[in-house]
């Protein structure tokens, strides 16, 4: 590399860092945010395309990079700055694992609803990517946990949306623009986060049931109970049993009634309590070295069970929450265009479809993420605004007409 980036007195990383069309040998890893501000400052200088990373758990999410020539991992901007037990709020920098704040909070009395998969998921790749878990039933969006946000723009320059509370406070809807846009329009370096009261009571349980439409939808039906926080289906094709757990939180009164509703339809067993944990972490694995691809719908629950049978129908494996309309499949599958029906099936049940991950080979027929809704052009106008380089994750998620051309040459897809 030549050029400012190589003037900074950042520290570097170790370890390549391989994605779709890069594989990036210098990595920065700033310790705090003047040294993100100055990696992104040098980069946007020589127009010089950043891969931003944390936790490494969604990398393979994304479509192929363009003119990436350094990384910027944000492991070392780590731990909980401040911690309001009253309150119920907390400040955690980007890189700090979600399993290392949980265990913080849980001992206050607190939970964090944030139930994104993976066991090094992060704060700051959480809310790049708006991934939720089973226990979205309960905890509802991503969106909903963020107060604020600190930020580094494409320019460099620090800024601050939102705060430790909602009310009057400027450039709270700033911050939702952020979440779930996969480090495309900003380095998010920390936020403050709003908790959930830890249930009194939390029970799982498990059962097996025949993988038909009827049993689907009564199960569904179940998903509605107050005290469920979380509920998954677990389907392989041609398997003769479904298996299905369940999680239940709340009073003593509230679980207690639920559980004796689910009894009614059901012939449980208890299980572990992190049952639900291992289900949803599952989702997050990739196998190495295999043509794996990974897909997830999210419909409306009313068509869940249709986009079940999709699935199952095109030979893949599924872990769906039935409450919220999500479906994760995988497996292996002939071709793309089995791929591409399958996202066609979701949006005509009223959803959508990402591929979180396909074989090589296809990457250059496919989008990982579909059709943005008809807010494309909106999409671009903001990506052009807040990185006006097209340095930050360029041609992962967003990528502005021209802004390939305008980073600087190199070898592409290398660092």
């Amino acid at each position: 590399m030549s050029g400012k980036l190589t003037e900074i007195g950042v520290r570097q990383g170790e370890e390549v860092i391989r994605v779709p069309g890069a594989t990036v040998e210098t990595v920065f890893e700033p310790a705090n945010q003047a040294e993100v501000s100055e990696v992104v400052r040098a980069a946007a200088a020589e127009k010089a395309g950043l891969l931003i990373s944390g936790g490494q758990t969604r990398l393979g999410c994304a479509n192929q990079a363009r003119g990436i020539r350094a990384g910027l991992s944000l492991t070392q901007l780590a731990g909980i700055d401040e911690f309001e037990p009253d309150e119920g709020v907390l400040h955690a920098r980007a890189g700090t694992p979600l399993a290392e704040i949980r265990e913080v909070v849980r001992a206050e009395g607190w939970e964090l609803p944030l139930d994104s998969s993976g066991a090094r998921s992060t704060v700051g790749g959480t809310i790049a990517s708006a991934t939720t878990g089973p226990r979205a039933l309960a905890f509802g969006s991503v969106s909903d946990a963020i107060l604020g946000l600190d930020v580094v723009g494409g320019d460099g320059i620090a800024s601050k949306c939102g705060g430790r509370v909602v009310k009057n406070v400027t450039g709270y809807d700033l911050a939702k623009l952020y979440c779930g846009s996969y480090g495309s329009l900003a380095v998010l370096t920390g936020a403050w986060l709003r908790l959930r009261p830890a249930a009194g009571v939390c029970e799982t349980y498990r059962c097996e049931v025949a993988p038909s439409p009827e049993s689907f939808e009564r199960i569904r039906a179940l998903a509605r109970l107050t005290s469920v926080r979380a509920l998954v289906w677990s389907e392989s094709p041609d398997a003769k049993r479904s298996e299905v757990v369940v999680e239940l939180g709340g009073s003593e009164e509230g679980v207690a009634h639920d559980r004796a509703r689910l009894f009614e339809d059901m012939t449980l067993e208890a299980v572990e309590g992190d049952r639900i944990d291992v289900l949803r972490d599952a989702r997050a694995v990739i196998a190495e070295g295999e043509d794996l691809v990974v897909v997830r719908t999210r419909v409306l629950p009313s068509r869940c069970e249709g986009m079940r049978r999709e699935l199952i129908g095109a030979g893949l494996s599924v872990s769906i929450d039935p409450g919220l309309g999500v479906i994760h499949g995988r497996g292996s599958l002939a071709d793309s265009k089995r791929l591409l029906s399958i996202r066609e099936c979701a949006v005509a049940a009223g959803g959508f479809a990402t591929f979180e991950q396909v074989p090589d080979a296809w990457r250059s027929q496919l989008d990982v993420f579909g059709s943005q809704g008809g807010t494309e052009s909106l999409a671009l106008t903001f990506k052009e605004k807040l990185d006006p380089a097209g340095i930050l994750n360029p041609g992962r998620f967003i990528q502005a007409p021209g802004i390939a051309s305008n980073l600087a040459p190199g070898a592409e897809g290398s660092s």
